[in-house]
């Protein structure tokens, strides 16, 4: 039966992890990282809604934003949570002229802390000079840091008692008997059993009051309010912050049952019943979702047979005669670990991965096995009289020195893999708050150390040498107190660190360049600038010249038409407006996220529009994989294969104002002509190159593998995932030529060769391979691609394969 109940207490520490190992990868704390409108815009009309995008899930329901005026009005109606988790969209109504500020307080999915904080806008008018630079977080009440920093000492004093008696008094019980007596050995043991109750106490009531605060600061309301509301179940059993409350909350109850032999089987009982429970909660999400699944009539009946027969064997069998109670001395230590275990459900670690989990549980460990250790150790030693203070020492010292060192070493792995996750650079730990905290932390851990060191390499070598060394045991009371105070400041500052946004999140962004989209439009250059390219609120400006200069804005138009690619959403017209020597908008037009084609239109009396095309990918698309598009694209592939000539039109713009416009002529299996728009040309048949610039002597050369050619855009298909249907239209929905331009015209990109109204459909998919995303037009009758779109780091590319299965030929100069 003890091995049995050993390895079901075993089982306990991982029941205990369940919780903390259910959640993904996110980055800790719910951090505001953009907003639309951003911080301190100036809008020149009203906006219909406001949205919040955090660093990481919120919960909905618990999570909130307002949007108030000048005099604290709430001009708000309701704040939704979108399906992303990350997305807060608060709906307003119209607004006249003037600042306005918007209120959020989230709740993280992730770690279950709490954030709050605020922006300011402005329509018709900016804010206020002198106000706040941008968003501002607002950080814990001091009430909920000095209830968590009480909840860390009193539950590392009560993890490092059960440790130092289970790893340091329980093996050396006879040598300690020997030197200090078996009446100062009692007297030990009743001394420590006192500090885990009144540590375990403390923990309890803490673990009360720092959740009714996190739940008043997360509710807005007092902490009468708290109790009124009607949600503290909610908040119990859904959140991670309930999570945390409770397996701490059990993990301190197990440690409050008395050790007698009916305390140590109901001891024991009640562990495995936690981990049971704990086990089901993880794998179903939780506590409130347990409570609402259909395996909760069997889990009470089993918990009703459960107990009814531990409380029988915990009055029975101490009455037994000769019956022998084990004494399980390995559920203390488990229950301890379930209390460190607790801290990690709701920290930092539980948005960076498994190992980071893992490591934060072994930090709190090593932190239990030092620091928690210590007034034990003094409590022991204080204990004794000065007359066997010595011998005492001579025994316990070396332990817990060994075991301490341990401690230091994986404090020290611990703490640097935590660092390196949560801070980003050595700049971090000056310009955040988390890392100018960490720092704190650190100055406070070297004397820390330094005195540790101390205590192990002199003090121990006095009490431990051949020479007398009287007074080593006795300067040792006064180096551990130093050593405690030390250990509960350093406490402190874990408690502000917990509560606090890692730097990685809260670091300041380097300002991201603008998004330069360049293009040939006719005899027109065109560098259409987008800030901040992402969806919401952008930005457009406009610089269209010819090779005599820019143009003159007086008989210039320049508008833009968007068309969302994967959504059958009706195109936007922008008519830029003249600013200087450009032509500027602004607006939510790319409001949504996915695919968008750019249209850049220059019109001028009695000319021809000249037009050019750009891709635009924002956010994540909103397209899911589809089956019948993956076959569409199969077939757009065999189509292409069967092509044996083409002509290809490509402009490639690397988002920084380059571009490059190159004209390609191709014949299976190995023969490929093309021109730049700058004049280079070249010549390719199979691993042969001949080149030259601007009309000047051919050279050549050879390349490293010869030229496969396969079809148009095949390719780029190769190896596709995430394929997805997107918006249906004609192919020659916008004016098309018979040819390709002659290369003095400049190319027209974006028009279409001989689509003859066939019916197409978009198709978007993702290169894994080459880090790309593409969107197609494919026609519904040929499966031909009549436009491809590329989007990847520093390469927006357009891309039409004209004149099909013509008659070409390519032979060297």
């Amino acid at each position: 039966m003890h091995a049995g109940w050993r390895r079901g207490v075993y089982a306990a520490l991982g029941a205990a992890m369940v919780l903390t190992f259910a959640t993904g990868m996110a980055s800790a704390h719910s951090v505001l990282q953009r907003s639309i409108p951003p911080a301190n815009a100036s809008l020149p009309a009203p906006p219909r809604q406001i949205v919040l995008i955090f660093s990481e899930p919120v919960v909905d329901g618990l999570s909130t934003a307002t949007v108030a005026d000048r005099t604290a009005a709430v001009v708000s109606h309701v704040s939704t949570v979108a399906r992303d988790g990350r997305t807060l969209t608060i709906s307003v109504g119209p607004l006249a002229t003037g600042v306005y500020t918007v209120r959020w307080r989230v709740l993280s999915a992730t770690d279950g802390h709490t954030t709050s904080g605020f922006l300011l806008f402005g329509v018709g008018q900016g804010p206020p000079a002198g106000g706040p630079a941008g968003s501002e977080v607002i950080g814990p009440p001091v009430s909920e840091v000095l209830v968590r920093w009480a909840n860390f000492a009193a539950a590392i004093l009560l993890a490092g008692t059960v440790f130092f008696q289970y790893f340091i008094l329980r093996p050396a019980r006879t040598q300690f008997a020997a030197a200090g007596g078996s009446q100062a050995q009692g007297g030990t043991d009743r001394l420590l059993g006192a500090t885990t109750v009144a540590s375990g106490v403390v923990l309890v009531f803490g673990l009360i009051g720092e959740f009714v605060l996190e739940a008043a600061t997360l509710l807005d309301t007092s902490v009468v309010g708290v109790w009124r509301s009607g949600t503290l179940w909610t908040l119990l059993g859904g959140t991670k912050a309930g999570w945390s409350t409770l397996t701490r909350a059990a993990g301190a109850f197990v440690l409050l049952i008395p050790t007698s032999p009916s305390g140590r089987i109901f001891r024991a009982a009640m562990l495995v019943w936690f981990a049971i429970v704990g086990v089901m909660s993880g794998l179903l999400g939780g506590p409130v979702a347990l409570a609402g699944s259909v395996h909760l009539a069997a889990l009470v009946l089993v918990a009703s047979v459960y107990g009814l027969v531990s409380v029988i064997a915990a009055v029975i069998v101490p009455k037994i005669p000769d019956a022998i109670v084990p004494e399980f001395p390995i559920v203390g230590p488990v229950a301890a670990a379930a209390i460190l275990a607790g801290f990690t459900v709701s920290s930092h670690a539980v948005g960076s991965g498994p190992t980071a989990i893992v490591l934060d549980w072994a930090h709190l460990f090593g932190a239990s096995l030092w620091v928690g250790g210590l007034l034990p150790l003094w409590l022991a030693l204080r204990r004794v009289s000065k007359e066997e203070r010595r011998g005492v020492a001579r025994i316990l010292v070396p332990r817990f020195s060994r075991m301490a060192a341990i401690a230091v070493a994986v404090l020290a792995v611990t703490g640097v893999y935590s660092a390196l996750v949560h801070v980003p650079s050595l700049r971090a730990l000056t310009v955040t708050t988390y890392g100018r905290t960490l720092l704190i932390k650190l100055l406070l851990v070297l004397p820390a150390v330094a005195l540790g060191a101390y205590n192990r390499f002199v003090l121990r070598a006095r009490m431990e040498g051949q020479r007398s060394a009287d007074g080593a045991p006795h300067r040792l009371l006064p180096s551990l107190s130093v050593e405690i105070t030390l250990g509960a400041t350093i406490l402190l500052v874990v408690a502000v660190l917990t509560v606090t946004p890692p730097a990685a999140v809260t670091m300041p962004v380097p300002a991201q360049p603008p998004l330069i989209l360049a293009g040939l439009a006719g005899p027109f250059h065109a560098d259409l600038t987008v800030s901040p390219a992402e969806p919401g609120w952008n930005r457009f400006e406009a610089a269209v010249r010819t090779v005599e200069g820019p143009v003159n804005p007086a008989g210039t138009r320049v508008l833009l038409r968007l068309i969302k690619l994967d959504e059958d959403l009706d195109p936007i017209t922008i008519t830029l407006q003249p600013e200087g020597d450009r032509f500027a908008a602004e607006g939510g037009e790319l409001g949504v996220p996915g695919w968008w084609e750019v249209r850049l239109v220059v019109r001028q009396r009695d000319k021809r529009d000249a037009t050019t095309t750009f891709p635009l990918k924002l956010g994540v698309a909103s397209g899911r994989p589809d089956p019948q598009a993956q076959r569409m694209l199969m077939q757009a592939q065999q189509a292409a294969a069967r092509i044996r000539t083409w002509r290809e039109v490509e402009q490639i713009t690397d988002g920084s104002g380059g571009v490059t416009v190159t004209k390609l002529e191709m014949v299976k299996p190995d023969r490929v002509r093309y021109r730049t728009a700058s004049g280079a040309e070249a010549i390719i048949i199979g691993a042969t190159r001949l080149y030259r610039q601007g009309g000047g002597r051919w050279e050549r050369d050879t390349l490293p593998s010869p030229v496969v050619l396969e079809g148009p855009f095949v390719s780029y298909m190769q190896g596709a995932t995430a394929v997805s249907l997107g918006r249906s239209g004609t192919c020659d929905d916008e004016p098309r030529t018979k040819r390709d331009p002659p290369p003095g015209a400049g190319p027209q990109v974006g028009t279409v060769a001989a689509a003859r109204g066939e019916p197409c459909r978009i198709l978007t998919w993702e290169l894994p391979s080459s880090r790309a995303s593409f969107a197609a037009w494919v026609g519904l009758d040929t499966y031909r691609i009549y436009r491809l779109y590329m989007a990847a780091p520093f390469h927006y590319m357009t891309a039409q394969a004209l004149d099909l299965n013509t008659p070409l030929r390519i032979t060297p100069p």
